[in-house]
């Protein structure tokens, strides 16, 4: 069959029906059969369509038309088909012989060397028992539901083709000799070469990357909606998974807030991440304008705030970063509340001094599940006036997937504690994948329900599962599947290898092909931040999955799969799949094999 399978869209029950009978007889292995064929040059109409072509080696061609109506009348010559009440002037007989008389002309003058081959039609019925009989058609042209039911389908096309050579035979016609015994093997595949022969186009990933990144930006803004509804409500969570224009969202919120004349301090967790927004708002942040907009990383912020009053150094490890820079970043916060409130009293502005203390009118935070801990949370509070249970907020995350700090507050926990009983608004609309890429993402993290609709189009590409079965294999399996890559054109910059092991034990850093080894350059080159992303390199990034949160690429290889059994492992995988824009590789060991589908 070609195509092998029926379009589920398929309107009529009968070709349904036609279909499935032909695909499950493998009585004749060398027939062709064509479902739904177009024809462009149609003898009586613009454009023309096929329900069903056989073309039958040493037989001939059939067009079959199929008729599946459960209830069929001819009144004052005008065709009736089940409850139509408008009936055609054309007979199912005269459709199916206009379209191959149109078929065999089109197929000729494309190539002379197949005017020997008989083109015939005939109607199918297979829900009612046709046995009216008229000079318009022969009755061995039909094929009803009592012949359907006395043997099968290709027996009864068969049976048509034979006596429509013996027809042929009968009338002497010049072209034809029934001991040719056309079409030949060699004919049939020309003729199925011209109708529906297997071809491949694509566009190149730039056109594919400038398509996505207007459908993102549509689909997107139809998102701002969420933010429209609640323009009046000061504080909000929006929580929704990977892909749902969270961070699109964040940005969008915090122009609206400067825009709105509100000095915007805009945290997130991911320093790359901080550094996308930062080019995204870099208009808003131009030296001299006001009021202030302020993008950090949730970190940087604090050492902003904090300065050298900090005790102990990034080197201590978390008791550093989680415990002595939140202190001295929440103790440096209230002695400046306190020169705020005192430069208030004393008359002085405070719509510029505020945010140089490290206190904003509205804060924005992206990530919100690897910030809302309670380790932060009194930073949080302290800088935005009125603090979190009275200021203006706006903060976007996934607390249902992507949360990995076992110290994070639970979404309830903090909407109805800290939040003051602010509303949680869901979003479940992805914006950024395809529908393939989402599906696949959500069933290797177990993510259910997943999205309640993908809004960006199919584009037929399948993501692909590709497994190693050791280190050394999985580096070789690397560098084969970014030479496909870029033989698709994408440029290295367009794609993202991203592990989920630190960059120390990933994949990406030991591939055995030196060249191949230059061509890749980490996210980010050390733990102090000295060198981020840096897309005029013209190389390929490669970085842990959860360093690359909040960010995306046109095509990603998800690396160092080797466990599914945990929920953080799944949500690790989960987070990485919907990175990808476009294309998707996940290299898993092959003790996965089965369960990444």
């Amino acid at each position: 069959m070609v195509p092998p399978t029926i379009d589920p869209d398929t309107p009529s029950e009968g070709e349904r029906l036609i279909f499935e009978q032909f695909a499950a007889d493998d009585s004749r292995p060398d027939w062709t059969v064509l479902h739904s064929l177009d024809i462009a040059r149609h003898r009586r109409q613009l454009a023309g369509e096929v329900d069903f072509l056989v073309i039958a080696p040493g037989l001939g061609v059939l067009v079959l038309e199929v008729k599946g109506c459960h209830r069929l009348k001819r009144e004052h010559g005008l065709w009736h088909y089940g409850g139509e009440t408008e009936g055609q002037s054309r007979s199912p007989f005269s459709q199916a012989s206009e379209a191959m008389h149109s078929l065999r002309e089109r197929l000729t003058k494309r190539e002379s060397s197949l005017s020997g081959v008989l083109f015939w039609s005939a109607v199918c019925f297979p829900y009612v028992d046709f046995t009216d009989q008229s000079e318009e058609w022969t009755p061995w042209q039909v094929i009803d539901r009592s012949r359907l039911a006395q043997r099968p389908l290709a027996q009864c096309v068969e049976s048509v083709l034979r006596q429509a050579r013996d027809r042929a035979a009968e009338l002497r016609l010049a072209w034809f000799d029934p001991a040719a015994g056309e079409p030949a093997r060699e004919q049939a595949d020309r003729i199925l070469g011209a109708l529906r022969g297997d071809f491949e186009f694509f566009d190149s990933p730039k056109v594919r990357a400038r398509r996505a990144e207007e459908e993102i930006r549509r689909y997107t803004e139809e998102q701002y909606r969420a933010l429209d509804q609640m323009r009046r409500t000061p504080r909000v969570v929006f929580d929704g998974p990977a892909g749902t224009g969270k961070t699109l969202l964040a940005l969008e919120a915090a122009r609206r807030g400067h825009a709105a004349g509100r000095s915007v301090l805009f945290l997130c967790f991911n320093r790359p991440l901080a550094l996308w927004l930062q080019d995204q708002a870099a208009e808003l942040l131009a030296a001299g304008r006001t009021p202030a907009m302020t993008v950090r990383t949730l970190h940087q912020y604090m050492i902003d705030v904090a300065g050298p009053s900090v005790r102990g150094s990034p080197t201590d490890g978390e008791t550093y970063w989680d415990e002595a820079l939140p202190q001295a970043a929440a103790e440096r916060l209230l002695e400046n509340w306190d020169r705020l409130e005192s430069s208030e009293r004393d008359g002085q502005p405070s719509s510029s001094l505020g945010p140089t203390l490290g206190i904003y009118d509205e804060l924005i935070v992206d990530e919100a599940q690897d910030v809302v801990r309670d380790c932060f949370l009194d930073v949080l509070d302290l800088s935005v006036r009125g603090g979190l249970s009275e200021g203006t907020w706006r903060m976007f995350g996934d607390f249902a997937w992507q949360t990995i700090y076992d110290d994070t507050v639970s979404l309830d926990g903090f909407c109805e504690g800290r939040g003051a009983n602010c509303p949680q608004i869901p979003l479940d609309e992805n914006c950024r994948n395809t529908p393939r890429v989402a599906a696949l993402a959500c069933s290797a993290g177990d993510v259910a329900p997943g999205y309640s609709r993908v809004l960006r189009p199919d584009d037929g590409i399948d993501p692909e599962v590709r497994y190693y079965a050791d280190a050394a294999g999985q580096a070789l399996l690397l560098q084969s599947v970014l030479q496909e890559l870029y033989d698709e054109q994408f440029t290295g910059p367009q794609v993202a290898v991203l592990s989920t092991k630190s960059d120390e034990r990933a994949v990406a850093p030991r591939l055995p092909d030196r060249s191949w080894r230059d061509r890749l350059q980490p996210l980010i080159e050390n733990e102090d931040f000295a060198t981020v992303i840096n897309t005029r390199t013209g190389r390929t990034h490669y970085s842990s999955i959860h360093r690359f949160k909040g960010l995306d690429a046109n095509a990603v290889v998800v690396t160092d799969v080797e466990s599914l059994d945990s929920a953080r492992e799944r949500s690790l995988i989960y987070v990485g799949a919907t990175r990808a824009k476009h294309r998707l590789v996940v290299l898993a060991h092959e003790s996965l094999r089965g369960r990444l589908a």
